[in-house]
């Protein structure tokens, strides 16, 4: 019952043209076992909770890039390099190099930088 009203969901949601969605959470590609939540935005900065599923320690940090629906640039965060322990996560702050939070909030897509 929950597939069948997920997939009338969608259907409606291409039908009507509205197909795009909000990036909130997801795999960071270029990085195994490593995924990225609950983002929450400030003008000046970012702070972002990345979780690690490996058996390894991992050091992590690179740049956020927020891209509109045409893939330009709108806004980059900066994450500086710390540790994430095995099976676990971490809150990262992260600060604005270009554009602001507002910018960011409006992302439709956003790649990472290493």
């Amino acid at each position: 019952m929950k597939r069948a009203f997920a997939v009338a969901v969608i259907i409606v949601m291409i039908l009507s043209g509205i197909g795009e969605a909000v990036i909130r959470d997801g795999a960071i590609r270029g990085k195994n076992g490593l995924s990225f939540s609950a983002i929450s935005y400030t003008f000046k900065g970012l702070s972002v909770t990345v979780r690690n599923s490996t058996k390894y320690n991992v050091n992590f940090g690179g740049t956020m890039i927020f891209l509109d629906r045409n893939y330009r640039v709108i806004a980059k965060a900066e994450i500086l390099s710390a540790k994430i322990k095995r099976h676990s996560s971490r809150r990262y702050n992260g600060f604005f190099s270009y554009g602001s939070g507002e910018n960011a909030k409006n992302a439709t897509y956003l790649e990472w930088e290493f």
